[in-house]
Formats: C-alpha cells, structure tokens, sequence
C-alpha cells in the first residue's frame, strides 16, 4: 500500500499516514454561459487535515463544522478560487490540488495597497503583468 512506502533512506515515520475515507469534491459552474457544469476531486491538504482534526475534536459533529467551513463560508465568506492540475496517470482528469481563499469583497474594487496586504497575510507573490511590445 502506498501510505506504507517509504524511502530507503530515510527515517521511519513516527506514525502511519492515516487514510481518509471520503472523497471531497466541489460542484460548481463557471462564468461560461454554456457550461454544464463540473464535479472536481479536492484533494487539498488543509481540508484532509480539518477532517482528521475535526473528527477527534467533535465526534460524529464533525460534519457540519467541515461543511460550515468548506460549503458556506467558501461561498459566503470568501472568494474562493483553485489550484487545479492533472493527475499523471490520468491527463484528461482534473482535480483541485489547494484552495486560495482570501476575504470576499463587496464592489471587488481592491487597491493596490489591499493586494499587498492580502499578499503579505497569506504569503502569496504578487503577480504582475506587463505590456506587450
């Protein structure tokens, strides 16, 4: 099993990487007006950690924290976007790697001055664009 291989030469994990028993995934149309739809994998860290945290901490209760935090506060409370890529075996299958998720915006209309510091809270680079000659 894969959880179980490990490095030759590297140290024995202290303990075995627990295997999560459910598959998250985010359903979502975009923007395109002619978009069925898409059902992505999320197969994001954070998330797989909430749930092994939140499992311990609230019992059988930890479903509806997951979901306040993963369905409504990603829609109501942020503005939520993916990181997505393929999976090697798989190239034509899509899936969501990681989640960005700094605070929602009313009116969108962010200054510079915002972007850096929403940069500098998230250690995320700014990306800049430049003209084409």
């Amino acid at each position: 099993m894969i959880l179980r291989q490990r490095h030759l030469f590297d140290e024995t994990p202290k303990q075995e990487l627990e295997k999560i028993p459910y598959v998250f995934r985010y359903q979502f149309r975009c923007k395109h007006d002619e978009c069925p739809g898409h059902k992505l994998t999320c197969t994001d860290w954070e998330m797989a950690e909430s749930y092994r945290k939140w499992r311990r901490a609230y019992g059988v209760g930890w479903e509806e924290k997951f979901r306040a935090r993963y369905e409504s506060d990603m829609i109501n409370k942020y503005d939520t976007h993916f990181y997505v890529g393929t999976v090697h075996k798989h190239p034509h299958i899509w899936i969501i790697c990681g989640l960005f998720y700094p605070p929602s915006t009313v009116n969108n209309d962010l200054t510079l001055f915002d972007l850096g510091e929403m940069a500098e809270r998230f250690k995320a680079p700014i990306l800049g664009f430049g003209g084409v000659n």
